[in-house]
């Protein structure tokens, strides 16, 4: 664990660098720098945040120009602030600027294909600033080296999202933005196998996994109506994971061999049947929620760097 002052050192110097080149007079206030969170957190959210604070300057406070015809002081105020609630630390980045126009927001998400019209009907002002965090999105039509080059919080959200947290954005028009990060306050890294079964790839946690085997259809036996190998003297009994999952069967040939994951449920070992092995990584795995959250089978879901997202296997509930 680690104070958060460690990361929100290194701001007021940007601040000042950034707001001096864009001409602009910004007050920085620093709250909660004594927040304590694991070390991988709070380096995992440097640059987000780094994100953050320049579209803050950059988008949210205006000028003092502009702030004096608005009836606002001629400086601007820039709040970075933590705290921690229950198991998470939450961090925002609030300023007293124009705020976001959320039908500005709707017209760009219109015209770039983002969403249709029928969807930007039905959507919340709230709903329609958050599409910000789109992909390639950015409501600057100009580019510079600060922004209106399509990337920033989109980067933001999935930096925030693979560590296994969320970040979501409140905007008034004319009074400000703030943007809230919602981290855990460890990072709990989990070792999976990725295995494949009929096409789709799931994670199993490692330390569930004793060994992987390649078993010859002739060494596969039945006992009481259950399929069977015998695994250096020892009886292991077999489940095929394509039908604990409910999945279709497959049209194909059966192989001559068959991949084996060997796994410790309790005090027994049992055969798990895939289709095939893939890679080793280390993800966060978050867990299940909303809808999804009584779904027995998954411990929880982890995204990967290309973007997908993998379900991890519960195996005591499917064997």
């Amino acid at each position: 664990m680690m104070p958060v002052s460690q990361v929100f050192q290194r701001f007021p110097r940007l601040v000042r660098d950034i707001s001096r080149k864009l001409g602009k007079e910004v007050e920085l206030v620093v709250q909660g720098e004594d927040t304590e969170a694991d070390k991988n957190v709070l380096e995992s959210l440097a640059d987000p945040l780094i994100h953050m604070v320049r579209n803050s300057l950059d988008h949210g406070i205006e000028t003092p120009e502009q702030r004096r015809r608005a009836g606002k002081p001629p400086q601007g105020t820039l709040r970075l602030s933590a705290r921690q609630e229950n198991d998470n630390v939450i961090i925002e980045v609030a300023d007293d600027g124009g705020g976001i126009d959320p039908a500005a927001v709707r017209d760009k998400a219109l015209r770039v294909g983002l969403i249709t019209p029928d969807q930007a009907a039905q959507m919340s002002p709230e709903e329609v600033v958050n599409l910000v965090f789109a992909a390639g999105f950015s409501t600057k039509e100009q580019v510079s080296d600060l922004s209106g080059r399509g990337v920033g919080m989109d980067v933001v959200r999935s930096a925030v999202r693979k560590a296994g947290g969320d970040v979501w954005l409140a905007s008034r028009l004319g009074d400000g933005t703030c943007v809230t990060v919602q981290l855990p306050l460890t990072m709990a890294v989990t070792r999976i196998v990725t295995v494949e079964v009929r096409g789709q790839q799931y994670g199993v946690a490692m330390e569930a996994v004793a060994e992987t085997v390649k078993v010859p259809r002739s060494q596969l036996h039945r006992i009481k109506q259950r399929e069977t190998f015998v695994l250096r003297d020892a009886v292991i009994p077999l489940v095929r994971l394509s039908d604990s999952l409910g999945l279709a069967p497959s049209a194909a040939e059966p192989p001559e061999e068959e991949a084996v994951m060997v796994v410790r449920i309790g005090r027994e070992r049992v055969g798990i049947v895939v289709d095939g092995f893939r890679e080793r990584m280390e993800v966060i795995v978050r867990p299940l929620d909303g809808l999804l959250s009584g779904l027995s089978g998954f411990s929880g879901t982890a995204l990967l760097g290309d973007g997908r997202v993998l379900l991890v296997l519960n195996l005591p509930d499917l064997v």
